[in-house]
C-alpha cells in the first residue's frame, strides 16, 4: 500500500520549507514571494520555469535578503506581465500582449484594475526603480 516496492523502486521525495512562528513569519515577503511565483509560473509554464527564476531572492554577504536583478530586469521590462497576461487571456486577445500598457488595459476591460493603495497603477508606477510591490492589489 503505497511503499517503495509497489510503485516500481520510485520514492517521491518533497521538500519541506522551515516552519517559522508566528512572531518570526515575514507576511510581506511571503506575499512577494507567492506572488512572484505565481507570475513566473504563468509566464512560462510550471514545468519549465527558468532555474535563475525559481527562487526570486538572494541573500547578499550581510544576509539581507534581495530581488534577485534577472528578476526585477522581467517586472520593469513588462516580459513577465505580458506572457501571463497573453496566456490567461489568450481566448480574448487577438494579439499577444505588449508592454504595461497593454496589460493593464486588457485587465480593465475584464474588469480587473490594479491599484496601489486605492490609486490606479500606471506605467510609470511599474517601470520605477526601486520596484515597489508591497501595497499593490487586483480590484474588481
Amino acid at each position: 500500500m503505497g511503499d517503495a516496492a509497489e510503485d516500481g523502486g520510485m520514492r517521491r521525495t518533497f521538500i519541506v520549507p522551515a516552519i517559522k512562528s508566528f512572531d518570526h513569519y515575514d507576511f510581506t515577503r511571503a506575499k512577494i514571494s507567492c506572488s512572484l511565483t505565481w507570475l513566473v509560473a504563468k509566464a512560462f509554464g510550471s514545468d519549465a520555469v527558468p532555474e535563475e527564476l525559481a527562487e526570486p531572492f538572494y541573500r547578499d554577504q550581510y544576509s539581507q535578503e534581495h530581488l534577485k536583478p534577472p528578476v526585477a530586469c522581467l517586472l520593469q521590462s513588462a516580459e513577465l506581465y505580458c506572457r501571463a497576461g497573453s496566456l490567461i487571456l489568450r481566448s480574448d486577445a487577438v494579439k499577444p500582449l505588449l508592454g504595461h500598457n497593454a496589460v493593464i488595459q486588457a485587465l480593465a476591460q475584464k474588469g480587473l484594475y490594479v491599484t496601489d493603495q486605492d490609486r490606479l497603477v500606471t506605467e510609470r508606477d511599474l517601470t520605477s526603480t526601486p520596484i515597489n510591490m508591497c501595497n499593490t492589489e487586483m480590484k474588481k
